[in-house]
């Protein structure tokens, strides 16, 4: 008898929550507080240059990118965290998909051990798994130094092909059954990830998501 669990993997920004992110919502937040200012932007922009001057492949200058977090330079962490939460409740709770949702609780009522998998900062996602109750979360984990947050990312940013190796590492042990588990995402980015479980879905999927999709038979659902 096989008794190893099935998994259900859900991606955030696109999939539990649409045409939004966890973090552009918790910016704009940020700025009607007015916790962020011209300076963090101008921070946020050099950082960005610099990376794309780097000259690196697409796909790695857009994981580069994404793992940019200089806005937050010099934030207490602690004082951040609370607000995330403030956000939590008042930004983005009201915007999860209920499609989303009833899903994600339909798995937890079959017993699957669901976990949230995402590049967004993780003092959003805890919040988020918090309120759904969920087994486990994967997110950004943001370097702190004498309580603030430096604009780094502290490990790995879970995005693209690392989404797959996160993964890869809580099943390190093989307590999961991946062929039987399921992966809900919306991104071409998210491909590795979907591969690797039995009941891939592409969710609210981008075109290039879609075309893979249908190329290897893989559900497709329009979440609200």
């Amino acid at each position: 008898m096989n008794k190893r669990r099935i998994a259900a993997i859900f991606d955030v920004d696109g999939t539990l929550i649409a045409d939004a992110t966890l973090e552009r919502i918790f910016i704009r937040f940020l700025r009607r507080r007015g916790e962020l200012g011209w300076r963090d932007v101008i921070n946020w922009i050099v950082a960005s240059i610099r990376v794309a001057a780097r000259g690196k492949a697409a796909a790695t200058g857009r994981t580069r990118l994404k793992a940019i977090k200089a806005y937050l330079r010099g934030k207490d962490s602690v004082r951040l965290r609370r607000l995330a939460r403030e956000c939590f409740e008042s930004e983005i709770e009201p915007r999860l998909s209920p499609e989303a949702v009833n899903r994600l609780r339909w798995h937890q009522s079959a017993g699957h051990f669901v976990i949230l998998l995402s590049g967004t900062p993780d003092l959003l996602l805890e919040p988020l798994a918090e309120r759904l109750g969920v087994h486990a979360r994967v997110g950004s984990e943001l370097e702190v130094e004498e309580r603030r947050f430096t604009g780094r990312i502290a490990g790995p940013h879970p995005f693209g092909e690392t989404k797959a190796e996160c993964l890869a590492t809580i099943n390190r042990a093989a307590c999961f059954d991946l062929k039987r588990s399921f992966a809900y995402a919306d991104s071409f980015a998210d491909r590795h990830l979907l591969a690797m479980v039995g009941h891939p879905v592409a969710t609210n999927a981008d075109m290039g998501l879609r075309k893979i999709a249908e190329s290897k038979g893989w559900i497709i659902e329009d979440f609200a």
